[in-house]
């Protein structure tokens, strides 16, 4: 699928033992981009993994492991914070075509609202800044 989009964060990733880029664009597709092919002068294709619903916008990227499992996390302008299960990430068929929400399955963290950034802070808990009339900095449990 292509996408005039740009990216608008973007966080490395190892997908099925090779080193990859995970990135989400402003219209929030996921793409997968295989980092030996990111060469000098090189025009590089990625592989579109997940569709995550347009009139939203990523804002900041989390990788981190919970009960043995490796996630990503991150929040949107529109939809709270989205978290997907970032195991067997390589078994999803590229989304070619314009679609609605699909691809990998994520789930929205409904009590984390207006969250700007999101930082790991230890191996429990994530650093969480929201943006609202003012500004909060917390640390919350990893979703």
């Amino acid at each position: 699928m292509k996408t005039a989009a740009p990216v608008r964060t973007f966080i490395p990733y190892e997908i099925d033992h090779q080193k990859a880029i995970l990135a989400a664009y402003t219209c929030t597709p996921l793409v997968k981009i295989q980092v030996s092919q990111l060469t000098p002068g090189a025009k590089v294709e990625g592989t579109t993994i997940a569709e995550l619903g347009a009139g939203n916008r990523p804002i900041d990227m989390l990788v981190y492991e919970k009960d043995g499992k490796h996630f990503i996390s991150w929040p949107t302008a529109s939809r709270g914070v989205m978290k997907l299960n970032a195991e067997n990430l390589e078994s999803y068929k590229p989304i070619t075509a314009h679609t609605e929400a699909t691809g990998v399955p994520y789930e929205t963290i409904a009590a984390l609202k207006d969250v700007q950034h999101l930082k790991k802070y230890d191996d429990a808990r994530a650093a969480a800044a929201r943006h609202g009339r003012s500004m909060d900095l917390r640390t919350i449990a990893l979703p």
